[in-house]
This record gives C-alpha cells, sequence and structure tokens, in this order.
C-alpha cells in the first residue's frame, strides 16, 4: 500500500493553541482524539492520545491512512500511521504482507476498529520545542488512488523540561521570630575639647556647644519618648595614647564624670543612679582608624609601630622617635584631639508594638523595633512589594549578624528574584534549618542549576520543611510526570 507523504505544510503563525485535555474530531468527525500530549523528558520525546474509532464508517474498497506530525515549519516528523481497512482493503493487505511488505504504522481492519491508545516516543531535537502536532488524513480507494487528503491540528502544546520547569513557582520560606524582650543599646560619641590637663567642661570653648547641645537633644528625645523606659546610661571615657598611662586613665575619668554631671543637671528626668562612668582606656585602636582614614603621609608607619609593639611605653617612644619627631607633632595638633572622645551608652526597654502602630514606628524609628514586628509589618504588604522587601531588609540592618533576619531577607530578596544579594544574605544564615536549604535551592533553581536546586530541596525535606517538600514535588513532576 502507498502512502502519501507529501502535503502542504500549514502556516504555523495561524494555529491556536489546544488544551490537552480536549477532545477533537477527525474525518468527517467520526474520530475522536482526546488525552493528547506531546512531551519531552530529558533525550525523549512522547507523543501520546487515545483515539476513539467507534463511529467510523468506510467503504471496503477504502483505507483511512492517519499520519501524526510533528513540524515547525522547518522541520518535519512523521510518526508511524494508523491505517483502518475496509474489508476488500484488509485482504488486499494481508496478501502484501505474505509476500514481504512491512508497513511502520499501527493497522486494523475495518471490523475491529477500536478505542486504543497512540503512543510514540522519539529523540528528542530542539526544534521540536516550538512544533504543532497535527494529523494528515488520506482516505485511498482502489489502486491506492487518493480519494481525499487533508491535515488537522491536533495540538501545538508541546511540553518541554524547559517550559515546564519555568512554569513553577518555588514556595520560599521564612521563620517567624521568637518574641523576646525587647532591651536596645543605643551608643554615641561625643567629642569634647578641655583645655590642656583639665576636666571641666567649658560649654563655650571650641566646638563644646554644638556637641553638648547635640547629646542634650537626644536626651530629651529619649525622655519624652513614651515608648521606651531607660534602664542604664554607661558613659565610658578615652584618652589618647600620648603622656603617662595612669595620668591619662585619671584624667579621663574624671572627664567622663564631668560630662555625667552635665547631662544630670540639664536633664533632670533622669535619676543620677541611672549613670555609670568607666574609663576605656588609651585609644590606640582609634588611633590606628584615624590613621587609616586621613591618610596622612606617616600613617603605614606608625600603624606599623602600633601593631607590632606591645608595650605601651616603648610604643609611645617609638612613635615620638619617628620621623624625628615630626609625625608625633603632627599627631599631638591633628589626630590625638579626635581620640580623647566619651561614648555613651543608652540601655532602654522598648514597648510591644501592634502591627498598626509598627507600620507607623518603622518610618519614624525603627530601631524600636523586634524582629517579630519587622516580620508583621513585612506581611502587611504584598509578597515581592516594595514595601515587603523593604521591611525585611530594615530588620535585617538592625540585626546584620542575626541568622533569621538573614533568611528573611533573603526570603524577600528571591521574592523579586534579586538573586545577588539572596546569595549574599544567606550566607549568615543558619545553614542547620530546612528554611536554608529550601532557598538555597532555589536561588539554584533560578540560576538554572536544577539537579543542584532539587540535591538541596531533598535536605530541606529531610529536615521537615514543608516548602522544601512542595517546591521537590513540583520540580521532580515537571520533569518526570505528563499532565
Amino acid at each position: 500500500m502507498k502512502v502519501k507523504k507529501n502535503f502542504l505544510l500549514l502556516v504555523l503563525a495561524f494555529l491556536c493553541a489546544l488544551p490537552l485535555s480536549a477532545k477533537k474530531k477527525f474525518y468527517s468527525d467520526a474520530i475522536t482524539m482526546s488525552d493528547i500530549y506531546v512531551w519531552q523528558q530529558s533525550n525523549a520525546l512522547t507523543a501520546s492520545m487515545f483515539v476513539d474509532m467507534a463511529d467510523l464508517k468506510i467503504e471496503k474498497h477504502e483505507a483511512l491512512v492517519l499520519i501524526p506530525t510533528l513540524t515547525d515549519g522547518q522541520n518535519t516528523l512523521q510518526f508511524p500511521g494508523i491505517i483502518v481497512n475496509g474489508k476488500k482493503k484488509q485482504k488486499e493487505y494481508e496478501k502484501a504482507v505474505k509476500k514481504g511488505l512491512e508497513v511502520n504504522a499501527v493497522v486494523m481492519p475495518y471490523e475491529k476498529r477500536e478505542a486504543f491508545i497512540y503512543s510514540q516516543v522519539v529523540d528528542y531535537q530542539p526544534w521540536m520545542a516550538n512544533a504543532a502536532f497535527y494529523l494528515v488524513e488520506q482516505l485511498v480507494g482502489k489502486k491506492d488512488a487518493v480519494l481525499m487528503e487533508s491535515q488537522e491540528l491536533i495540538t501545538n502544546a508541546v511540553s518541554t523540561e524547559a517550559k515546564r520547569l519555568a512554569e513553577i513557582m518555588p514556595v520560599i520560606a521564612f521563620i517567624e521570630p521568637v518574641d523576646v524582650d525587647k532591651v536596645v543599646t543605643d551608643v554615641y560619641n561625643t567629642y569634647l575639647d578641655f583645655k590642656l590637663n583639665q576636666a571641666t567642661i567649658l560649654p563655650n570653648y571650641k566646638n563644646n556647644a554644638k556637641e553638648l547641645a547635640n547629646i542634650q537633644t537626644l536626651f530629651e528625645k529619649v525622655v519624652a519618648d513614651s515608648n521606651i523606659v531607660i534602664n542604664n546610661i554607661a558613659i565610658e571615657g578615652y584618652a589618647s595614647p600620648e603622656g603617662p598611662e595612669g595620668f591619662n586613665q585619671n584624667l579621663a575619668k574624671k572627664r567622663t564624670e564631668a560630662l555625667m554631671k552635665y547631662l544630670a543637671s540639664k536633664v533632670k528626668d533622669i535619676p543620677a543612679t541611672t549613670y555609670t562612668t568607666a574609663f576605656g582606656g588609651e585609644n590606640w585602636e582609634g588611633l590606628v582608624i584615624a590613621l587609616t582614614e586621613l591618610k596622612p603621609p606617616y600613617a603605614d608607619s606608625i600603624i606599623t609601630i602600633v601593631n607590632t609593639t606591645t608595650d605601651d611605653k616603648l610604643r609611645k617612644e617609638k612613635i615620638k622617635a619617628f620621623d624625628g619627631g615630626a609625625a608625633y607633632k603632627d599627631m599631638l595638633k591633628n589626630i590625638y584631639p579626635l581620640l580623647r572622645n566619651v561614648a555613651v551608652a543608652i540601655t532602654y526597654n522598648v514597648n510591644t508594638f501592634t502591627t498598626e502602630q509598627a507600620l507607623v514606628v518603622m518610618e519614624a524609628n525603627p530601631n524600636l523595633l523586634s524582629q517579630t514586628e519587622f516580620y508583621n509589618v513585612a506581611f502587611k504588604h504584598p509578597r515581592g512589594s516594595k514595601k515587603f522587601v523593604e521591611a525585611f531588609e530594615v530588620a535585617q540592618r538592625q540585626a546584620p549578624d542575626d541568622p533569621v533576619a538573614n533568611l528573611n531577607v533573603a526570603g524577600a530578596y528571591l521574592t523579586t528574584k534579586d538573586i545577588a544579594r539572596a546569595q549574599k544574605a544567606i550566607a549568615k544564615a543558619n545553614k542547620k534549618n530546612g528554611e536554608y536549604f529550601n532557598n538555597l535551592g532555589i536561588i539554584n533553581f533560578y540560576q538554572g542549576n536544577v539537579s543542584q536546586a532539587i540535591q538541596y530541596f531533598q535536605q530541606g525535606v529531610q529536615l521537615g520543611n514543608q516548602a522544601a517538600v512542595t517546591n521537590l514535588s513540583k520540580v521532580m513532576n515537571a520533569i518526570n510526570a505528563h499532565q
């Protein structure tokens, strides 16, 4: 039997997608095809459909030839055909088979036409991703004359792994922080100028008026805030590292106490018992920081002396002697005054806020919010919105080393597919919980590392994370199962 293989290709731009579950009628509506899918998995493409021929009628001298065909307009693949023979045609076919005829098709006599599943597997090629699957129909009569030929779309919905994976919306994991008492410590550095070897605060001396006004305003603001209760105000003074250490310690202590008395006299609502004072030592660390930031010509040499000399007395002598004393003279004028600072640490308890209150507080004074309150604020906004991400960003800035804050801000970045920032944040998350592995799996999934993503999801599943269970199921179904 001859089967004509050359036919006019349909213009694919005019084809309309057919849902996979829809039924399609062929050959004068006598043949019904349903449960149609064209599915790629790894290196194989499977075409399958349920074919019902119960209503088919053809003459005894005729044969109906159906050829499932896949094409993208440039490339074409014909699958093995389906041949239904009338009574006479079936006898002709049987005789031909005895003579050695081989036909790559499903052949059935007219009287045995039935419903069956047609399924074929071929090697997958990249062009098939955008191809259409349609049916060429030929009605053949006596002497194999073609009485009718047509072609009809079956479906252009070729399902590839890439398409299925691209449709997945992974479930991002977040951790609700554990409520704790909100104890906040804010540290402020003041730089007051004192006359040589004196500890008396002179409000109008050099830059003191501005410094004192700033810290008084700060204290008054804290006292006026009804949301907080002050527990302690710790004042710690530091000395620049010139002169004897004992003298420096005593002078720094007196200057610290002077600041405490000044503040107590100006801010009446803070009991004197709230204050504590301490001497922070000679400010060698501050010296290194100042030299690094200001970069005077001698910076590297002085930093080397500080870092390699452990004895303070010998260290001071080396610094004085360096470059004939020129560097030391410059530091006394321009750098050492910066080291005579006083750190004021205010520790206070903060009231608990409702989510509606927290929305307002976050804009005005976010350091008053707990991680739980930031979490609640975030979820008042749609996931992936600017406000949603911003709430977790502010939470992470308030607690930059907190594993939960970093896990959650990484999750927030994943809602906008900001992979670079998600990677940076998740590096500080707890690497022993399921949420970490789930979100790390999503990062790899978005990067196209599907096999690595599966491994991370599996680790998340082992640790009991439900999001990882869902994501693993979605990915494996997209790869392995047809709909």
